[in-house]
């Protein structure tokens, strides 16, 4: 474990996120951990997801951002993204199985999904990924959470089951992605506190 680090959590509105700085570096926060294995994603994927998802998910009236940096300099660990789950997505429509439709029928109320969950190597295991996802999730006043994970990360899936999250299935969002394991976790109303702001990496 690397040694503990204060960090910084602040919620970035859409309209920041799309600055070009802000935007350059979640692209580089992006691009150095998705060149990792499993995901061995080129600068060039980081390009097409900045110019393509991102930019869907700044569209979205729903987006949050938490972005992780060093309390004094403003070195960046990392970032969470997610919005809430509209009667029109798509988000449901991969699952290998198919859930029952009580358990995909959306609202705009009922679900967030977390899309992104970015931290830096050298900052993880400091207890960063667990404050961020209670900043990204902690507000929502929905029934539940989702997200997926690729089965072949198993420090991925070892974080997101401590977290409270439970498999319900496998997805191929697209014909030629990678399977993924789609995770969904109850929210309970009170679990959370609101984690923006200053943090050190002995919170819980």
């Amino acid at each position: 474990m690397s040694a503990p680090v204060p960090w910084t959590l602040d919620h970035i509105a859409a309209d920041e996120v799309a600055r070009p700085a802000m935007r350059a570096a979640i692209r580089a926060l992006y691009t150095e951990v998705y060149a990792e294995e499993p995901y061995l994603r080129t600068e060039a994927d980081a390009e097409a997801w900045d110019a393509g998802v991102l930019a869907q998910h700044l569209a979205n009236p729903y987006f949050r951002l938490v972005f992780a940096r060093s309390t004094e300099g403003g070195v960046p660990y990392g970032f969470a993204l997610g919005t809430a789950l509209q009667p029109d997505t798509r988000w449901w429509s991969g699952m290998l199985d198919p859930l029952p439709d009580r358990m995909t029928r959306e609202d705009g109320r009922q679900t967030f999904a977390v899309y992104e969950f970015v931290v830096r190597k050298q900052f993880r295991r400091q207890r960063l990924g667990t404050a961020m996802h209670r900043a990204l999730v902690g507000p929502w006043t929905g029934t539940r959470t989702t997200l997926t994970l690729r089965p072949s990360a198993p420090a991925a899936v070892a974080f997101w089951a401590r977290q409270g999250y439970r498999a319900v299935g496998f997805s191929r969002p697209y014909p030629l992605s990678p399977v993924y394991t789609m995770m969904l976790r109850d929210h309970e109303q009170g679990r959370f506190r609101d984690g923006w702001g200053p943090g050190t990496p002995s919170d819980e």
